[in-house]
This record gives structure tokens, sequence and C-alpha cells, in this order.
């Protein structure tokens, strides 16, 4: 055994030794009755001083009087009934042969006449009603006593009677009792204690209060894990905790000696055991809910029963009678036993885990099995001691404890966490600025060279290549702004950067701005409104910021805006400028609202866009404008749009000078804002490629790449676009980004993946990092291409993926030619039989089944037909062939039934049908004895512009299982073959395929619906 076994062994034993000296020590603090031996139901005390507060037990020899209220036949003056010995506290059950009945006790005590002192008599349970005289006068009684159950009312609380003997010394006890409602041994079951009233009252009250410290100590505790499980630590073992600590408190109030509960408020003797039994259920569920039981293999799986069936017999418990209840205890003690064991069971397996961190979880278990096994051994002997609550409070305490040192364990680890985070993060914004400074120069460098080219070859340059060249520039300085983005992030850290503030219009600026992201703009299609009038007052700031400034906003706005206007607007307020730039885009919600100005935070509600920027844009222009002395804001409604405004100084009247509009870093010639993009017309010799990307820049650059020459390819900047394109019109390649707003690569390609396989459609990924390779192959991607790209690279892959889906063409009209080819030969053998036999005794019918068949040939061999959709009459025509020749060969054993209704502008594809007949005929009629009805059926939706073509038939029937398996490629069988090739092929057609329903023995129907074409 290791050593770590030993230890813990070893504490367990000191543990637990500790608790039962603990109580050992409490029993005999508090054990200070006193018990006399005494029979015939006389108990002389004369010889006791009875002023030492001296408590003594009534246990012994009473006299008892079955079925006789003594009292009542003393008040009437009839004789008393005669009485027998009965041992106290062993109830009556010997006595009446039953537990329901009713019967009188009697004791006489004397006691010394001479003493000036007041007694007590303590009655803790007499089951389930009694009333107590002492020297002829009713003193107390608990519920109500009768001799039959019709007028007896059943109340088992404890009550304490102060009591004056006579003047001889004399107390005469007699106490009445009846019971008809606890099956249970019934009369006096509990040790009555008699002593000064003094000594009863101190008793009572101690284990009164300890009692309500229990109930206080577990309600704080309930409360306090319920505020730490709404504060955050959603970990459901506090919810149990405190359902737990209810349930102890309940239990304590209903069913400890006292029964506080019934001195606030009462409640029926029935309802309160069916209570008390419930909740005791619902306490063994808490605790085994404490611990990590879930994670047990095989109980895992039963616990969901098992929970149903403890909270069920909770449930059924406050709807029983006491008689039932108490037959129902086995069952109790079964659930009771299955929760300890299983806790036991989880507790030592988290111990084999972790003994140090769950040593406190076995010390509170083992507290609460001590406490019970007490709690019932004491009860089952009949005693009755002052409430002891250290078990239960010690349980608690190391329970509580384990999560406070799980807590401060998880402040520790945060903590470091925390350090450890600040210094990657200072890291991060150390390696961001060095990496922006890197950048810097050879993007400065790109930029200069694409100007000077464009400028030095402006005349000899083709149209497209200075459209590419300005893309480059414009590209380059969206970069330049982001890097700039970067480096303002660092400066603005550590300190405020220096602000060379000027007169500037604001007019320019914004014009500027917007040639910068005007293909953004076009390629969304989207309306850009720069509604500052040229004559606008002057401001007064720097202009390299007050550009940064609204750029960050404005690609924000054009990031997040699918449709509708950006509006750029200015106004003066007192003696600034304030401007607002306006969206019809997604909005912002209430939440992010709150920290859309904080660094690096982007929304990603609505499925918006995961990247394109650093989330640094907004952050950083709060900041200018801050620096400024101006205010910014933002207004926003989900799903109606945004507003962020600010302000500016305007700059004062001496130095408003309006400044020339000049150029503000324009590189849009004039023949460039003048084009109109034309659409390149199809070419069906050019691969068709469709490319997808929400960056117009992006778009830009592949369509450089991929010469027009070479490929005919359309550029889309959404998901939702694409798939628009792809219903319309047949694609050999897409080619798309993965983060995009709305709909993301991945989904659009799972959304391909439904309609086509890897072969029918390639696709193409561009992915940012190597952390998404994998999930783009899930998602169902042919390849990807890691951005950068470099040019050869991509014209490489898809080139490959082009040549792929050719030769998967290639292949799969290979196997239809052959799918065509497979008329079986005997079908032949059988169908040329037919033949020859008619010949002997009907010529006519030969030459209509020759004629028949030589049509059915023809049409089969139509392999031109198969990429496209032929009018329904024309795959009728094959299948009525077909029949028609296998009605020959069965005759009346095939029955074959049309419903064909109106087949205007319906359109199929090549041999959909007939391969779906023959599949009936040949696995499901011929496999059946007697006769077969096949019926083909036809039915046109116009209103929804769709029909329905179904081959039904009363042959073998499949189960599901088969139905499963029969669309699925199969391996080394020759069945099948047919409908998958036609339900590959609706697919294609109609993005969905075959639907079959059968039933074994019955038969099988197999319909899908095709699309209304009106010419």
């Amino acid at each position: 055994m290791k050593r770590k076994y030993i230890w813990l062994i070893i504490m367990l034993v000191i543990f637990l030794s500790s608790l039962t000296g603990l109580r050992l020590i409490w029993l005999e603090w508090f054990d200070s009755a006193t018990r006399i031996e005494f029979q015939d139901g006389e108990l002389d005390l004369r010889e006791r001083d009875l002023t030492d507060d001296e408590i003594f037990l009534l246990d012994g020899g009473w006299e008892f009087y079955p079925y006789a209220f003594i009292m009542e036949q003393e008040d009437t003056g009839e004789s008393t009934s005669k009485h027998e010995s009965i041992e106290v506290p062993n109830g009556w059950n010997d006595k009446l042969g039953s537990s329901f009945g009713y019967g009188s006790y009697r004791l006489q005590i004397k006691v010394d006449p001479n003493l000036p002192t007041n007694y007590s008599l303590y009655i803790p349970s007499i089951r389930s009603s009694s009333e107590v005289y002492v020297n002829g006068r009713l003193l107390g009684s608990s519920g109500e006593v009768a001799r039959s159950g019709e007028n007896y009312t059943a109340r088992n609380l404890p009550y304490n009677l102060f009591i004056t003997p006579d003047n001889q010394g004399l107390i005469d006890i007699v106490i009445q009792a009846a019971n008809y409602k606890d099956i249970r041994n019934s009369g006096i079951i509990r040790s009555m204690k008699f002593g000064t009233d003094h000594a009863i009252t101190r008793e009572s009250q101690i284990s009164s209060n300890l009692q309500m410290v229990t109930i206080i100590f577990f309600l704080i505790n309930s409360i306090y894990t319920l505020i730490i499980y709404f504060l955050g630590n959603r970990d459901k073992r506090l919810l149990f905790f405190s359902l737990l600590s209810i349930s102890i408190i309940i239990i304590t109030l209903l069913s400890t000696g006292d029964k506080l509960f019934h001195q606030l408020f009462y409640i029926s003797y029935d309802f309160d055991f069916r209570l008390a039994n419930a909740v005791a259920l619902i306490a063994c569920f808490a605790l085994m809910q404490c611990t990590n039981h879930g994670d047990l293999p095989y109980w895992r799986k039963i616990f969901p029963y098992f929970q149903i069936i403890i909270w069920a017999m909770a449930l059924i418990t406050m709807f029983l009678s006491i008689p039932q209840v108490i037959s129902s205890f086995p069952i109790y003690y079964l659930l009771i036993g299955i929760t300890v064991t299983m806790t036991l069971i989880a507790i030592i397996r988290n111990i084999r885990q972790d003994v140090q961190t769950n040593l406190l979880l076995v010390l509170s278990f083992a507290a609460v099995l001590h406490h019970f096994a007490w709690t019932l051994g004491l009860r089952e002997l009949n005693l009755y001691y002052i409430y002891y609550p250290f078990d239960l409070i010690i349980a608690a305490l190391c329970y509580v404890m384990l999560w406070f040192r799980k807590y401060f364990q998880t402040y520790r680890e945060t903590k470091q966490l925390a350090a450890s985070l600040q210094r990657m993060n200072e890291q991060k914004d150390q390696f961001l600025a060095n990496t922006s400074h890197e950048f810097r120069n050879p993007l400065n460098s790109i930029i200069l060279l694409s100007k000077s080219v464009l400028e030095r070859e402006y005349v000899s340059l083709q149209t497209r290549s200075r459209k590419e060249l300005n893309t480059v520039l414009k590209v380059g300085k969206r970069m330049s702004l982001l890097l700039t983005d970067l480096l303002e992030a660092r400066k603005l850290e550590h300190g405020q950067p220096r602000l060379n503030k000027q007169v500037i219009a604001l007019a320019p600026v914004v014009t500027g701005v917007i040639d910068m992201v005007r293909f953004s703009v076009e390629m969304k299609q989207l309306k850009m409104e720069n509604r500052i009038p040229s004559d606008f007052p002057a401001v007064y700031a720097d202009e390299n910021r007050v550009v940064q400034i609204f750029y960050n906003i404005i690609e924000n706005a054009i990031k997040y805006t699918n449709q509708g206007t950006i509006t750029i607007t200015a106004s003066i307020n007192r003696e600034a400028a304030e401007i607002a730039i306006t969206d019809t885009g997604i909005g912002i919600s209430p939440e992010m609202q709150k920290r859309i100005f904080n660094p690096y935070e982007q929304d990603h509600s609505n499925k918006t866009i995961l990247e394109g920027g650093f989330g640094l844009g907004l952050s950083i222009t709060r900041q200018l404008v801050e620096l400024h002395g101006g205010t910014i804001r933002v207004d926003s409604k989900q799903g109606e749009g945004t507003r962020i405004s600010f302000t500016l100084k305007l700059a004062h009247a001496e130095e408003a000078i309006r400044l020339p509009q000049g150029q503000f870093f324009n590189m849009v010639d004039e023949e460039e804002k003048g084009r109109s993009e034309a659409t390149i017309p199809y070419d069906i010799e050019r691969p068709a490629i469709l490319v997808v990307d929400d960056d117009p820049a992006n778009l830009l650059a592949m369509e450089a790449v991929l010469p027009v020459e070479k490929y005919h390819m359309v550029l889309v900047s959404s998901a939702s676009k694409a798939l628009e394109e792809i219903q319309n019109r047949q694609w050999d390649l897409v080619i798309s980004d993965i983060m995009m707003p709305d709909i993301s690569g991945y989904e659009l390609t799972k959304s391909i993946r439904e309609r086509y396989s890897l072969t029918e459609l390639p696709v193409l990924l561009l992915t940012g990092n190597s952390t998404t390779i994998q999930t783009s192959f899930i998602a169902g991607a042919n390849d990807y291409v890691t951005k950068p790209v470099e040019s050869v690279e991509l014209q490489a892959r898809v080139d490959s993926l082009i040549t792929l889906k050719k030769v998967a063409e290639q292949q799969l009209q290979l196997e239809t030619s052959w799918l065509q080819a497979q008329i079986q030969p005997h079908f032949l053998f059988n169908t040329l039989n037919s033949i020859i036999a008619l010949s002997e005794w009907d010529l006519k019918k030969m030459r209509q089944v020759l004629n028949t068949f030589s049509e059915f040939l023809r049409s089969k061999f139509q392999f031109h037909q198969m990429d496209s959709l032929i009018p329904i009459e024309e795959e009728l025509h094959i299948v009525r062939s077909y029949l028609y020749i296998e009605q020959v060969r069965f005759g009346d054993l095939l029955e074959v039934k049309w419903e064909v209704a109106d087949s205007q502008d319906i359109k199929v594809p090549f041999l959909s049908i007939q391969p779906l007949v023959e599949n009936a005929i040949r696995h499901g009629i011929r496999k059946k004895q007697g006769k077969g009805t096949i019926t083909v059926k036809l039915q046109a939706n116009h209103r929804r512009s769709e029909a329905t073509v179904m081959i039904e038939d009363n042959g073998i029937g499949m189960n599901q299982e088969r139905i499963q398996a029969v669309l699925k490629k199969p391996v080394n069988s020759e069945s099948g073959v047919g409908l998958l090739n036609v339900e590959q092929r609706l697919k294609q057609f109609y993005g969905k395929g075959l639907t079959i329903e059968s039933t074994p023995d019955q038969g099988t129907k197999v319909s899908f619906t095709v699309t209304l074409h009106h010419d």
C-alpha cells in the first residue's frame, strides 16, 4: 500500500476517534439523569435531596390499563379497570397485541412534603396522542385521545409540565394515550424525565439553543454558497450544498427531540411525518451531488434513472398515509444505501487521483456518517440526550474549507496567470511595435516604387495595369494606416505623442479618405455621402491625426455595413466642430457599446467578421480625439445602424483662413474616377472560377494574379452572394477567404458539400495561418493556400483542382456509359426468348415487342443527354417500353398502374425514373410470391413550382438498415449502382436526392422532387 494511503487511513482513524471521544465527553457531561428501579407504578424519592437539581428517568414498571381511560372512570364513579405492569419506555404492542388502540399509564411518585420545591415532567414522545393528569388535574396534552379513530387526533410533540405535589408529597401521574395512525410500536416510546423545574427547564433551553445554533450555521452556509454561485462560480455543487444545508435545517426542525418547527408553526401529524421522510431523500440526493460521482463510468449511465426514482419517491411520499410511508421504509433504506455507497466510491476515486486536495472531503463525509450512526443508534435504544450539533458543523466546516482552499488556489493561479499575461502583453506590444517599424520601410518602398512606375509609365500602361497599380497604392496606404495604429497604440500607452496642430479644412480631408476606401465601397455597392460643405469652418488639429481618425471610423462603418449608405456630416456646437459618421449597418449591441473603445475589441455578434484589423482603430481614435481636447461617443441600435460622433476645436477667427481644395494623397486618376466596370462575358472554353472575399482589395489582387485570358472569374464580396451564384450556374472551382462577415468560408464550404462532392465542385480556401488548415479540410475543402498568396503557387493549385474536376467528370461519364451498358444479360436473353416464343403463336405481338425493344435500346444509348434535363414524357416513354417488355414476359403476374397528371413544364434528368422502375421490379416484385403491382405517380404543384415523381411497388420491402445502406456507394456489389447514380445526379440538379419509404413484406415507395421549368 502506498504511503499516502497509509497516512490517509491514520488521519481518518484519528479524526473518527476524536469525534467519538468528543461525543462521549458530551454524553457524560450532560448525562445528569439518574435511573432508579421501581415496580408496580410507585417511585419513592423521599430520601433524595431534590434541591441539587438532580433529574430522574421515569424508566421502570408502570401500571397499565389496556383499553381504558381511568380518569374518565374515576370521574363517573366507576371502578377502575384491572391493570397490569408494563415496562416504560418499550411501547404497548405486547400488551394490546397491536400498535392501534388506547390505554392508561399510572405512576405515583412520593417526595418529601417539607421541601419547598416545584417539579417538572418532560415528555419527549408518546405515539401518537396523549393527555397527562397529575393528582386528578389535566395539565397538558398532545393531540386528542379517543376510543376510536373517528374522534381521535394524532399529534406527537414534546411538552413540559410543571407539577406541585399534594400535602403528603404525593404526585399521582396518569397518562392516557391513543394511537390509530402509526403502525410502529406505540404508547410511551421515549424516556420521560422528572426533576426540579429549574433543572428540566435549563436542560430544555440548552438543547433548543444548540439546535438554533445548528440551524443558523447551516442557513448562513446555504446563503453564502448561493451568493458565490450567482456571483460567477457556476459550479453546481454549490447549489447542491445549499440544498443539503436547507434539508438539514428542515430535518433538524422537524425530527429532533424538541421539534422546534412546531413551536412556530403547527402542521398536522401526517404532513410532518411525510415531509420529514421526503426531505431525507432529497438530502441524500444533494449529498451525492456534492461529489464528482458523475465521473464514475458505469454510474454515469444509471444515475439519470436513479435521479428520477429518488425524486419521484420523494414526491410520492407527500401523498401517502403514515402506514404507507412506514411500509415504504425498505425502499428508503435502499435508496439511502445506494446514495451512501456511490458517494463513498466517488470520494475514494477522488482520493486515488489526489489525496491532499480531497482529504477535507473525506473528513466531511466521515463526520456525516458518524453523526447519523450515533443518532440512529441512540434512537433505537430509546435514549434521549441534549442535542449534539458538532458532527454536522464539523462536516460542513470541512466542506466549506475545501471550497475556500480551492478558491485560494484558484486565486493564486489567477494571480500568476495575470502576471504572466501582463508580461506577455508587454512583450506583444513591443513585438508589434518592432514589427511595425520593420514593415514600414519596405512598405514605403512599395508605395513609392508603385507610384513612380504609375507616374512614369502612365501613358504606355494598359488600363488594367493602371487599375492594378492604383490598387497596390491604396492597399499599401491602408497597410500604412494599420501600422500607424500599432505604433500609435504604443506611443499612447507610454505617454502623449506630440501633436502638430494647424488650421485645416475638413472637406478635403474627408474626400481623401473616401478616395482611399472607394474600392471597398464600390465592391459592397454602398453609397458614401460627404455632406460637409467646402466652406465649413476650419479646425485646429493635427492633419495626420485627423486623417487617422476619419479613416478608422469610416473603415469600421464599411466593415459592418453590407448595404445602404454611410454619411459624413458636420455641425458647429459652441466653439467646436461636431463630426458624425452614420451608417445603416448591423449596429452594435448595448454590451459591446460599453467596450467598443477598448483596445483589441471587435464586435463578433451577428456572426460578423473575425479578422481584418487589430481591434485598435476605435481605441486609438478615442485617444486621439481626447488628445485634441474633444469627445467621442457612439449611438447604435442593432439592425438599424450606428452613429459615431466626435468633436474638434474650431480654429480662431484670425487663423481660420480658407485653405485651397488641394489633393490629399489622391491616387485615383480622372480616368479611373469615371470608370465603369464591364462584365466579362462567359466563355465556355475557359474554366469558370467563383472568387469570394469580403475585402475588395483581395478580390482585385486575385483578378490580377489569375489572367482573364485563361480563366473566367466572377468576384463576389459575401458568401450569401456566392451561394446565389452557385445556385444559378455551373462552376469549375470556388476560391474563398475563410474569415468573412455573416457566413464564414467554413460554413460556405459545408453548404457546397451538401450539394456537391469533392470532385463535382472543388473548393480552395485562403487561410491566414496554419491553425485553420485542419478545420478547412474538416469543412470539406479540397486544398488551401496560405496568405500572403504566391501567384505561382496559386495558379498551380487552381490548375490542379480544375484538372481534378475534369478527370472526375470524364470518369463519371465512363461510369455512366458503363451503367447504361448494364442492360443485364438475363434481361436480353429473357426478352429474346420471349420474342422467339411469340414467333410460334403471335407474330403481331412479336413485332410489337421487337419495336418496343429497339426503342428501349435506342433510348438507353443516348449518352449525350446524361448532363441535361429532358421533358418527362421522353423519360416516361423509356419507362413504358421497359414495362411493356416486362409485362409480355410475366403476363398477369405484373400489373402496372399509371397516375400521371399534367406533365407540362416538367423536366427530369435523363434516365432518372427508369432505373427506379427496374430496381422495383428486380429487387421488390420478383422476389415476392404471387402477383406484383407497380405504380408510377406524377403530381405537379404549380403554386410551389415543383413536381413529385413516385415509384411504388408491393414487393418484399426493406428495413431501415437496408434503406440507409442502399444510397451509399456499394463495395464489391453489383446492386445499388443505379440508385446511387440517380441520387448523385438529382443532388447536382436540385440539391436533394431520393426519398425512400419502405416496410418489410409490404412494399416500397421511392420519390424525388423536381423544379418546374416554365418556357
